[in-house]
């Protein structure tokens, strides 16, 4: 992972645009990377009712779900500070709207699995937390500064997730609840990458 840039809002030079743009267009959406198998299974974003149908479906014991639990919460929070932050830079009201929507969408997910929490769980997260908040956004960055930090933080969460996923028993809740997180994930950096492409065109 990158290390994150402070950007200031005079930063904003041409070459700097331009070698974000490019940066941006040089990306491939996560879906295309995992090939065919991938795109023939459910591609559509899971709402926060299908994640919490799953979770009453699959049960929340055990200490393999409780741990799956924990790394979302965290994975989803750090997600959605830049989320935020890319919200915030956006460059039209409809534009603000979309990615609001997918925060919200966000804010909702990590509500839910908190509440999934055993006590156990609950003290993983503030013990993890306690060691060191992770980087946080820069305020007031550029469109594409923002962007392209959003993007790699959800790639990056995207990544974590999905070798959780194939570190549970195929069909466990613990695999099934990390899916569903990773898909969630995925399905927000594509979202954000169709913006990109639509601000480059």
């Amino acid at each position: 992972m990158n290390t994150r840039r402070s950007a200031s809002p005079d930063a904003s030079s041409t070459s700097d645009e331009t070698a974000y743009r490019e940066r941006i267009e040089r990306r491939p959406l996560l879906l295309e990377q995992e090939g065919d198998h991938s795109r023939s299974s459910e591609v559509t974003q899971p709402d926060v009712e299908a994640l919490q149908a799953l979770i009453e479906r699959v049960g929340q014991e055990g200490s393999a779900f409780q741990s799956v639990a924990v790394a979302a919460v965290q994975i989803l929070e750090r997600a959605l500070s830049y989320e935020r932050e890319a919200a915030d830079a956006a460059l039209s009201l409809g534009q603000q709207e979309k990615l609001q929507s997918m925060v919200n969408t966000a804010e909702q997910a990590v509500a839910l699995l908190r509440s999934t929490l055993t006590s156990q769980g609950s003290g993983k997260v503030i013990h993890l937390c306690a060691q060191g908040e992770p980087p946080t956004p820069a305020d007031n960055q550029p469109w594409w500064f923002a962007l392209t930090d959003a993007l790699e933080v959800l790639e990056e969460g995207t990544g974590r997730m999905t070798s959780l996923t194939t570190a549970q028993a195929e069909g466990s809740p613990a695999c099934e609840l990390s899916r569903a997180v990773a898909q969630l994930l995925r399905e927000h950096h594509d979202a954000l990458l169709l913006e990109a492409d639509e601000w480059i065109s």
